[in-house]
């Protein structure tokens, strides 16, 4: 029963049939271990395409506004920019607010 075990260890395509797929696996150019990479890799790809396009819509919506709405325009130069009219004073406030344990 024992020999039995060991017999399939003696058999040359059984070797073989080992050292094919380890090639193939790791060492070959077409190998399974650079098919995961490129899968990876393209996954990757299509996340940031999609995370871009979705960048490129908001931003062609806020050209559309900036080119349409003054009030838009205004409020966008008010907050991001700090400008004010002539006879305006502006006071910027800041939530930043600091942990203090006691």
């Amino acid at each position: 029963m024992i020999k039995k075990k060991y017999k399939i260890f003696k058999n040359k395509y059984f070797w073989i049939s080992i050292s094919f797929f380890i090639w193939i696996s790791f060492f070959d150019s077409n190998s399974l271990v650079l098919h995961y990479k490129f899968k990876k890799n393209i996954q990757n790809m299509t996340h940031n395409r999609d995370c871009l396009k979705k960048k490129v819509s908001l931003e062609g919506t806020q050209l559309k506004k900036l080119t349409t709405d003054s009030k838009y325009i205004e409020k966008l130069a008010r907050e991001k920019f700090y400008m004010k009219k002539e006879d305006e004073d502006l006071f910027i406030v800041s939530n930043k607010t600091k942990d203090r344990t006691i």
